[in-house]
Formats: structure tokens, C-alpha cells, sequence
């Protein structure tokens, strides 16, 4: 027996499924499923179909590759699921993507990174440019409010990267003793990434601080930092909590990292779609917050880590 779609968001209409026979089918369609971040939020989302009893895909392409996104969101469509939830790093490609699927009848949101100038019903995520305003704060106290520094992220031209770096910039405005150099952008195989960081920090000796924008680039400058010893020399700060993160941060090799919960990134979207399917609760946007992880904290974090807690 199919599920039957009921029509009605706004002046055009968005299906629901009334869910009376068989399980909810929910699509998650992450950006890089490669990365240890991503394992965190597919965590979240199986849980929520678990505790649900949803029938959750969480799918996406071994590093950013945006053609094999539209692929896959072109597959759920024509497998009318029940639900779609996608991470954006491309708008120009996804948006029309997240509208078709919209178009089709299936509530689509976003999480992680949010689709701007879409149809999405509902983002689940931090705020991107103001974990940005906040990690400059920060990397500029540790500073002392003055010196150079370099921004670092995988992928300069990702929307995620873009609201990062422009937090960035905007919260170093309140400190200008600081400089900001340039912008790297290393891509996303292991070694290459590794080499441009730290090819970029030998090429600039007066180097005070490193803002990193993800969770690729953060723990692979931590590394390069220890092993170059400029820790503590140079400060650090990343985003969120891998667990080489976390061991960079006990060593002192990163000053700080922030976390956006990607766990709860994984959770709500399943959650919320679940709930407006067979509840017909309205989609709300959730904010996930920023948790910074600094030397104050970093023991109690190893131990969540040691204990099997999905942090991310």
C-alpha cells in the first residue's frame, strides 16, 4: 500500500506522508561521507531512525563531489521517499536539486550547511559566519590582539567555507592589529592538504595565528604545527572535535576547536521531517550552537571520547 501524500505549504504544495502503512523512508544526503565529521552525524541520524522507527539512508559521495550529490538527490526523487535532508556546498547545483525534490511533493531540508535561495523547509546547523565571528575573537585574544595570520580551509569556493571565512574577517574588523595574510585552500586528499599547510606556514615565519575553517584542515594544522614546533609559538584555532583535534588541543598544538553538534546535525532533520510526515508538525529551523573546546575543558572531552560519546 502506498503512502498517502497530503498537499500544503505556502502557495504551492509540499507532500506529506501519511505514513499508515510501512516505515517512513528518509534520504540524508551528506557533502563527504569520508570524513570522520560525517561518520558523527550519520550516527545521529540512524539513531533518530531507530528511536522513530523511520527507515533512514544517510548517503553521499567519498569526498566533495557535487555531480554525485545531484545523483543521488536525483535517485531519491525518483524513488519518491518520504523525506529528504541535504547538506549544501554547492548552491548553484543543489538548489535547483532541493526545489525539483520540493516541487515533487517531498518535504526537503537542509543541514550542516544550508541552502540559501532554495525551497528548503527547515535548516538544522550552527549559524557558519557566526562561528567565524567567534573563532576570530578568540584567535585574537590568544594573539594578544596583534600579529598575522592565515585562514585555512579545504575548499575555498564552498558555501560553508565562504560564510567561515567571511565570519572571520568580519570579527577580526574589532582588532586591528591583526593581518590577515591570505586564504589557503588545499583541497581534500590527505597528503596534498598536509603539504600545503605546512608549506604555508614555513613560507611565513612572522606567522602569529591559524584560523582553520573545518574538520579536515583543523586537526591536519595542529599536526604540522607539532611537528614543525611552532606550537604555542603560533596559535591555533579550528573547528570541531575529532579526535585528533582533541589530542592536538592536550598537546598544545591547537588553542581551541568549535563544535557545531554534528550529532544533533544527523538527529533533528530526521526528527523534524519524521514528525511533520506522520504528526503534521510544522519544520522549524534549529540552531545547534557553537561549543568551544579549549585547554580548560579538553580532559572532560577525551573522556566523552573514551566513553563511546559521539561528539564530533
Amino acid at each position: 500500500m502506498k503512502k498517502t501524500l497530503l498537499l500544503a505549504v505556502g502557495a504551492f504544495f509540499v507532500a506529506a506522508s501519511a505514513a499508515v502503512a510501512g516505515q517512513v523512508r528518509i534520504t540524508v544526503v551528506y557533502h563527504d561521507t569520508g570524513l570522520e565529521f560525517g561518520q558523527v552525524i550519520k550516527n545521529g541520524s540512524l539513531t533518530a531512525g531507530k528511536d522513530l522507527g523511520a527507515e533512514v539512508e544517510f548517503v553521499g559521495p567519498i569526498g566533495i563531489k557535487v555531480d554525485e550529490q545531484v545523483a543521488i538527490i536525483e535517485n531519491a526523487i525518483t524513488k519518491k521517499v518520504d523525506g529528504l535532508a541535504v547538506s549544501n556546498v554547492n548552491g548553484e547545483a543543489l538548489n535547483p536539486m532541493i526545489d525539483k525534490a520540493i516541487e515533487a511533493g517531498i518535504p526537503t531540508v537542509a543541514f550542516n550547511s544550508d541552502a540559501d535561495g532554495s525551497k528548503r523547509m527547515a535548516f538544522y546547523g550552527q549559524n557558519l559566519v557566526e562561528g567565524g565571528v567567534e573563532q576570530a575573537g578568540i584567535l585574537a585574544n590568544y594573539m594578544g590582539g596583534r600579529g598575522k595570520i592565515l585562514i585555512i580551509t579545504g575548499e575555498a569556493a564552498a558555501s560553508w567555507s565562504q560564510d567561515r571565512e567571511k565570519g572571520v574577517r568580519e570579527g577580526m574588523k574589532a582588532f586591528p592589529g591583526v593581518e590577515i595574510v591570505n586564504t589557503i585552500s588545499t583541497g581534500w586528499e590527505e597528503q596534498s592538504q598536509y603539504a600545503a599547510i605546512e608549506n604555508a606556514i614555513i613560507a611565513n615565519p612572522d606567522l602569529a595565528g591559524i584560523a582553520s575553517l573545518d574538520a579536515a584542515t583543523t586537526p591536519a594544522t595542529g599536526r604540522a604545527l607539532l611537528r614543525l614546533g611552532k606550537a604555542g609559538a603560533i596559535k591555533h584555532v579550528g573547528h570541531d572535535l575529532v579526535p585528533e583535534t582533541l589530542d592536538n588541543i592536550k598537546a598544545g598544538g591547537t588553542n581551541a576547536s568549535l563544535s557545531q553538534n554534528p550529532f544533533q546535525q544527523g538527529y533533528k532533520p530526521v526528527e523534524g521531517l519524521y514528525k511533520y510526515i506522520v504528526e503534521k508538525t510544522p519544520l522549524a529551523s534549529v540552531d545547534t550552537g557553537i561549543l568551544r573546546v579549549d585547554e580548560k575543558n579538553i580532559d572532560e572531552y577525551l573522556k566523552k571520547l573514551e566513553d563511546g560519546e559521539p561528539i564530533g
